[in-house]
C-alpha cells in the first residue's frame, strides 16, 4: 500500500512503510524517513494522537529531516490504516494502553537499524499518554521527549462516568461506542473545529480522509475510555515517574478543549527533569496550528533536542 497522497502534502524524502504484528494478529502501519542533511544526528519518534495517521504527520516529518533526524512514525492499532480491534472500523478501541506501547516497543526493536541514536520522543494528545506510559513502564528507552497538548487527564472525564465506561466493560460491551460521541465521520467544518487556527492545514487533513475513507475514525468505544481512565489514573502515582530522568518538554494549548491542561502540572511536578510551558492562542493540536504558533513549539523543540545532540551548524 502507497501512502495516501494529496496535493500540497509531499510524502518525506526516503520514506518507506513498514507492518508488524502486534497482540491478537492486529497489523500494524510505520514509516521510517532517514535524514536529508548527510548522517542523522539522531531519531525523533512521533506518537500520533487520537483520530490521526502517518500521512497527517508528512510536514512534520519533513521538518524534522530538515533538522538532521531519521524519524519513525507509527498509525496506532484501531486508526489510520492499521488492523482493528472491533467490526466497525469507526470505532477508536483499545483494550489497554499497554497493546499500543507493546507495538511501539516491538517496531523499535524491529527498525532499529534504521533509526540512529540518540532518541527524542515526539507525542500528541493519545500518542503523549502512550509514549508516557511507555517510559513508565520501561519499554521503550528515550534521550528526551517532547509532549505536544498530552492526554494526561481528559476535560469532561468524571467518575461517573469512569464507573459508567467500566461497568460496560466487565458487561463484555466494551467494544460499543461511549455515550455522547460521533458515531459517524463527517468533514469537520473548520469554523467549530476545536483543533486549529489554521484552516490549510485542516483543510489538508480533511482531505486526507476523503482520499482515502479508511482513514476516517469516529468516536471512541467505553472500552478505549476505560483503558484511558487507567493509563491516566496511573500517571498520578506518587513516584511512578521518579525514575524517567531525561529531559522532558510538555506543551500546553491556551485554548485547550479536549485534554486536561491541569494534568500537565501534576505530571511535570513528578518528573524530575520537566519543563512545562503554554503557548497562548493555541488550540489542541499545536503541530497543525499557525505558522506563529509553530514556531514557538518548535524553539522549544529545539532547545530540547540541543540537550541531547548539538546541532549542526
Amino acid at each position: 500500500m502507497a501512502f495516501v497522497r494529496v496535493p500540497g502534502n509531499e510524502t518525506p524524502e526516503g520514506a518507506e512503510e513498514h507492518w508488524l504484528e502486534g497482540r491478537g494478529g492486529v497489523k500494524v502501519r510505520v514509516l521510517t524517513a532517514p535524514a536529508t542533511r548527510g548522517p542523522a544526528r539522531g531519531s525523533v519518534i512521533v506518537a500520533p494522537g487520537r483520530t490521526e495517521f502517518i500521512e497527517k504527520y508528512f510536514e512534520v516529518i519533513r521538518e524534522l529531516q530538515g533538522r538532521g533526524f531519521a524519524v519513525f512514525c507509527i498509525d496506532w492499532r484501531g486508526q489510520g490504516l492499521s488492523g482493528r480491534e472491533v467490526e466497525n472500523s469507526l470505532k477508536g478501541h483499545f483494550v489497554s494502553f499497554d497493546d499500543p506501547v507493546n507495538d511501539l516497543s516491538t517496531a523499535l526493536k524491529l527498525l532499529g537499524d534504521r533509526l540512529p541514536r540518540p532518541y527524542i520522543g515526539l507525542a500528541h494528545s493519545m500518542g503523549g499518554a502512550i509514549l508516557l506510559r511507555a517510559l513508565q513502564t520501561r519499554r521503550v528507552d528515550l534521550d528526551a521527549a517532547a509532549f505536544s497538548a498530552p492526554m494526561f487527564g481528559i476535560q469532561g472525564l468524571n467518575e461517573t462516568g469512569k464507573k459508567y465506561v467500566r461497568f460496560m466493560v466487565s458487561l463484555g460491551l466494551g467494544g460499543t461506542f461511549a455515550p455522547r460521541v460521533e458515531k459517524k465521520w463527517k468533514r469537520e467544518n473548520f469554523k467549530k473545529n476545536p483543533v486549529t487556527h489554521d484552516k490549510g492545514r485542516h483543510d489538508r487533513c480533511q482531505g486526507l480522509i476523503a482520499e482515502e475513507p479508511r482513514l476516517a475514525l469516529a468516536g471512541p468505544t467505553s472500552g478505549w475510555v476505560a483503558a484511558a481512565a487507567e493509563a491516566t489514573e496511573a500517571f498520578r502515582q506518587a513516584t511512578s515517574l521518579a525514575h524517567v530522568r531525561i529531559p522532558v518538554l510538555i506543551v500546553s494549548a491556551g485554548e485547550e478543549q479536549l485534554v486536561d491542561n491541569a494534568s500537565h502540572d501534576v505530571v511535570a511536578h513528578e518528573l524530575p527533569d520537566a519543563r512545562h510551558v503554554t503557548i497562548e492562542g493555541a488550540k489542541h493540536e499545536i503541530l497543525m496550528e499557525t505558522d506563529a504558533i509553530r514556531a514557538q513549539f518548535w524553539g522549544e523543540f529545539d532547545q530540547l533536542a540541543e540537550r541531547v545532540v548539538p546541532a549542526r551548524v
